[in-house]
């Protein structure tokens, strides 16, 4: 609680200055305080922006979240297969061609660095000589 400042002296403008409730203003300035407090005080509070949000719109978003994202979690992702475009008519150095791969495509096993040293080690049964 503030207590009332005395000067001993007892100069009146002194006393009036230190009985002033706000210090260092004019007495236009502080009235014009006191109607902004009082206009500010009876003012309507300003609307809120997001009140059409509110804790259901945060539910409804949040579900409406974790439904996409099992959506996306359970549904198969479409894969494209690096398949060969279906050729109606293949020339016959093609259809060569598409042959030795499907053969060849069975020794992918031996790209492997192990197989590859294995078989180098293997034993070569000799030519007939003719």
């Amino acid at each position: 609680m503030n207590t009332p400042h005395t000067n001993p002296s007892g100069d009146e403008p002194v006393d009036a200055l230190l009985a002033r409730r706000y210090r260092d203003t004019t007495p236009e300035f502080e009235a014009r305080w006191v109607a902004l407090k009082r206009e500010l005080r009876t003012a309507p509070p300003p609307a809120r922006r997001w009140t059409w949000l509110g804790w259901g719109g945060a539910l409804a978003i949040g579900g409406v979240a974790v439904a996409a994202l099992a959506l996306l979690v359970i549904t198969p992702s479409v894969r494209e297969s690096p398949t060969s475009p279906t050729v109606v008519e293949v020339s016959p150095r093609l259809a060569e061609l598409f042959a030795m791969e499907a053969v060849l495509g069975r020794a992918t096993v031996l790209l492997d660095a192990e197989s590859r040293d294995a078989l180098l080690h293997l034993p070569v049964p000799p030519q007939p000589r003719i």
